[in-house]
């Protein structure tokens, strides 16, 4: 770790450590902590011994690995990644090791389980939230190494994908600290792949996108450049270039003037960037530029990039049908998702103030199981004991709630009882809204299929379905944007005189149970 250039300070700060050469040690130890196989195995630390080897029990998913911890926004470990260090001990007859197709992969993650989610957990964001929010501003790069390396060249914004693709699921956790993204992955054709994938997803959720660019060819990451250059790294975060910009700027370094096909080749480069454009002011001096670098009038210029294809469009539609299957997933299978976590914290926060709420929603808007932990939870005797609550719960209804209780102590420690009813109140109306979506999303599908069939009666049936959602869809719109502006009046009328808003907040509570 050393020779790649971390400190004894990162090493210890972010918790680094190794898995030995050993077939069984991490396994041994933990049955003998009282665990059993089957936890063990769910975890992720260890994998049942196939048939074929001729031995029972589990052996080490881990083995002569350096180990990263992977935390929550909480920084709770859920998982490891492991980098291979040498090749594991000639043991493999003993476990059929051969037989069960494990390969001596570069890295080895913990697969997925009830706490660890690869597409909802960025590396390092438990440490870098804050100073994303201080900065408005995040550092996306590839891997864990090249974190750890920008941390400690004191550039602490900054996350990895951890080696797994970028998903809208990331996105949307990182909304909750800032708009404004970074990348900076690696520079080979695997990682420019995924960046502009990822610049798609980030368009489709409206972040303001830059890139930072590494200039020395001797470095092909992050990692690399701290390493060469230390503190330098700051200036390169610091002079992070605007999508376009820097789409723009690399087109022009490899263009041909007497080429048509490399002038074709600029504005398919740029053109996706400039269709997304809001301000005209901006679309036209993007089209100027590009005229008077082609050499062409602004009219032909902007022909093309009107008739030029989007592939950025495609990771947008990826990003839109991901929603909607977790959607669909979560309302349909009833599973339990972020939203519903987050419902539970904030309950758990305080449960007096959530009684009538909890009894009033819809038995079909959540998970079950947390509609019914809601609702156990409210009406509890208070002050309300968490531990003597979730000693009654089956161990994965106490995981599930071990770990809402955990992010309600974080998200919600400087809270009022208002904040927390306005928070509790937006996050069922976001539930209500992507419900209606869902359903919005599957109706498109029953009027082709009503098209083809040439079924008017079900058409006017679907129309007048797809009328009442829309109708329910801008209620929903409205209560939510509602409930912001009544909580900012209320909090505006308190400061200039507590006393004359005593009724205007009452009519505000009463409008929040609404949702």
């Amino acid at each position: 770790m050393k020779e790649r250039g971390l400190t004894d300070e990162t090493i210890k700060e972010f918790r680094l450590g190794f898995a030995p050469n050993d077939w069984e040690s991490l396994s041994m130890y933990l049955q003998k902590c009282g665990y059993f196989e089957k936890d063990i195995i769910d975890a992720g630390l260890a994998i049942k011994r196939s048939a074929e080897s001729g031995r029972v029990g589990v052996y080490d998913r881990f083995r002569s690995r350096i180990m990263f911890p992977i935390t929550d926004i909480s920084n709770q470990v859920v998982g490891f990644t492991a980098r291979v260090f040498e090749p594991p001990s000639p043991k493999s007859a003993q476990v059929g090791l051969a037989k069960s197709g494990e390969s001596m992969a570069k890295y080895v993650n913990t697969p997925q389980t009830l706490i660890y989610d690869k597409s909802r957990v960025l590396y390092g964001l438990s440490k870098a939230k804050l100073d994303i929010k201080k900065s408005d501003r995040c550092i996306l790069v590839e891997g864990n190494m090249d974190a750890l390396m920008s941390y400690q060249a004191g550039v602490h914004n900054v996350v990895a994908s951890s080696g797994t693709a970028l998903t809208s699921t990331h996105l949307r956790l990182l909304q909750r600290y800032t708009k404004n993204l970074g990348f900076c992955f690696d520079t080979d054709q695997a990682g420019a792949m995924a960046t502009r994938r990822g610049i798609g997803l980030a368009l489709a959720q409206q972040f303001n996108i830059s890139i930072l660019e590494i200039k020395d060819p001797e470095c092909k990451d992050p990692a690399d450049y701290v390493k060469k250059y230390g503190p330098k790294w700051s200036e390169v975060a610091d002079s992070a270039k605007p999508v376009i910009n820097y789409y723009f700027d690399r087109a022009r370094s490899s263009y041909n003037p007497t080429s048509a096909e490399s002038k074709t080749q600029i504005i398919s480069a740029v053109a996706p960037f400039i269709k997304r454009l809001s301000a005209n002011v901006e679309r036209a001096h993007w089209v100027s530029q590009l005229a008077s670098l082609l050499r062409v009038p602004e009219q032909a210029v902007l022909a093309d990039i009107t008739n030029s294809k989007d592939d950025l469009d495609q990771y947008a539609r990826e990003s839109s049908e991901e929603v909607v299957k977790v959607a669909t997933a979560s309302i349909e299978k009833g599973s339990p998702d972020a939203i519903n976590e987050m419902l539970l914290s904030v309950v758990l926060k305080n449960p007096s103030l959530f009684v009538e709420e909890t009894h009033k929603l819809e038995s079909d808007l959540l998970d079950s199981r947390t509609i019914a932990i809601m609702r156990q939870i409210a009406d509890e005797p208070q002050p309300f004991d968490f531990k003597t609550f979730v000693a009654r719960l089956n161990s994965e209804e106490a995981l599930q709630l071990e770990f809402a209780y955990l992010r309600s102590q974080e998200l919600w420690q400087d809270f009022t009882d208002d904040k927390l009813k306005l928070e509790f109140n937006n996050l069922i109306s976001t539930v209500r809204r992507r419900a209606i979506s869902v359903r919005l999303t599957n109706l498109q599908f029953d009027v082709k299929e009503a098209e083809i069939a040439k079924d008017n009666q079900r058409l006017t049936q679907l129309a007048s379905e797809f009328n009442e959602l829309a109708r329910q869809l801008t209620l929903t719109n409205y209560s939510y944007g509602q409930v912001q502006k009544n909580q900012e009046s209320t909090k505006a009328k308190k400061e200039e005189s507590p006393d004359q808003v005593k009724v205007e907040t009452k009519t505000e509570n009463q409008t929040g149970e609404v949702f």
